[in-house]
């Protein structure tokens, strides 16, 4: 007959010891075992191996039956569904905290190093062109071969001096028309990225203008995130000046 001893031992304490959690193992991959074929299989005696088998069936991992003289041993996995259910818990507990986590540094990697935000007395559509129509762009930031085509690689190309050849490099990222426009701007060993939100408002459009993704060695040089907002604040007025003469 199978042994129904009921649970007074628990299941934790069952299998913190290695050599119990390597019965466990053993008998898992067998219907059925004796003693002695389970003893073989450690470098511990007969006399310990039968205490940890003892603790064992205490918890109701394991089930016993008489075959002759012969005592032969089965794994019952059902009290390990404890041990999973408990596991599961601590594992959506650190998912859903390493999200967060991921989620925090995502926000705190991409957060704008350039903010600006225009008033523009102009429709959303005209403000559009005169962020991707190539022959506009030149007339408020620098000649360019510029297409608003996601993955389109391009450069501007402005008066070269003794620091900078005058050369920006660019991809295009993301194309919304006429929401949201966004680039690489790669000048100097710097790679940034440019984003320009567009939005509809009564006095005509409000746009917003991000810079992201300065190196820590840029940051912490004394005036060079302030440089560039500076010069993204002069472009911003000659592209105010453009668009409202439109």
């Amino acid at each position: 007959m199978l042994n129904e001893k009921k649970t007074d031992r628990s299941v934790f304490e069952a299998v913190s010891d290695s050599n119990r959690r390597k019965l466990l193992h053993i008998l898992a991959d067998a219907e059925e075992l004796p003693l002695h074929d389970l003893t073989v299989q450690f470098d511990i005696g007969r006399t310990a191996v039968s205490k940890h088998l003892k603790i064992l069936k205490e918890a109701d991992l394991v089930v016993s039956r008489k075959v002759g003289r012969e005592t032969r041993y089965r794994l019952n996995a059902s009290p390990l569904k404890e041990i999973k259910d408990w596991l599961s818990f601590y594992e959506d507990f650190w998912k859903e905290r390493i999200s967060k986590l991921s989620q925090l540094l995502e926000e705190q990697k991409m957060t704008a190093d350039v903010t600006l935000d225009f008033q523009l007395d102009s429709s959303i559509e005209v403000v559009w062109s005169a962020l991707t129509n190539s022959d506009m762009l030149a007339q408020w930031i620098w000649d360019n071969d510029f297409k608003p085509v996601t993955g389109h690689k391009f450069q501007f190309r402005s008066e070269p001096n003794e620091y900078w050849d005058g050369i920006v490099n660019g991809e295009v990222i993301q194309v919304d028309e006429p929401r949201k426009l966004s680039y690489v701007w790669a000048s100097a060993g710097e790679t940034t990225t440019i984003t320009w939100t567009l939005k509809s408002v009564d006095e005509g459009t409000a746009l917003h203008f991000e810079q992201t993704g300065f190196s820590e060695e840029t940051k912490a040089t004394e005036g060079a995130i302030e440089g560039a907002k500076y010069s993204w604040m002069e472009f911003g007025k000659k592209l105010k000046s453009i668009v409202e003469t439109q």
